[in-house]
């Protein structure tokens, strides 16, 4: 619905999840549908405080640029990046910390350093540090969400 009426035509899936699924266009633009009005709201309106900074590139690495939103069908739309990049923004908190139990934390920092590995643990944790800058505050942070550069 949403890329018919803004003359886009999907052209693959680029990911599903959870949150929702991300398709590709002609247009080099991602098409994310997410399932849940907060998610969809916490991501758009990262899209919208990293639009209003010009935001396209934080510690090094590229965040997609918003190309459009929808509020009625939950959709946004973004443009393609490539690695290094971070992406997935719909489980970030603006403007206030999420508050997590300390043991919570605690589990939840080994697990990124087992899934990230030491050297990049701590690029991660200065990319996020950059987003918390902003009033961003990165929950998701996974692999596929942080992505760097093949020769890193």
């Amino acid at each position: 619905m949403f890329a018919a009426e803004n003359g886009r035509s999907l052209i693959g899936q680029l990911g599903y999840g959870y949150e929702g699924n991300v398709f590709a266009t002609e247009r080099q633009s991602a098409i994310k549908v997410l399932r849940f009005q907060r998610l969809y709201e916490r991501e758009r309106d990262v899209y919208l405080r990293l639009q209003s900074q010009s935001i396209v590139e934080v510690a090094g690495f590229s965040v997609p640029q918003l190309i459009h939103h929808d509020d009625r069908l939950w959709v946004v739309e973004m443009g393609i990046v490539s690695p290094p990049f971070v992406l997935d923004f719909a489980g970030a908190y603006l403007d206030k910390r999420p508050d997590y139990p300390d043991e919570v934390m605690e589990e939840w920092q080994a697990d990124k350093l087992e899934q990230f590995g030491e050297e990049r643990w701590l690029i991660v944790q200065n990319v996020m540090a950059h987003f918390a800058r902003m009033g961003i505050y990165l929950a998701d942070v996974k692999p596929g969400n942080i992505s760097f550069a093949e020769s890193y």
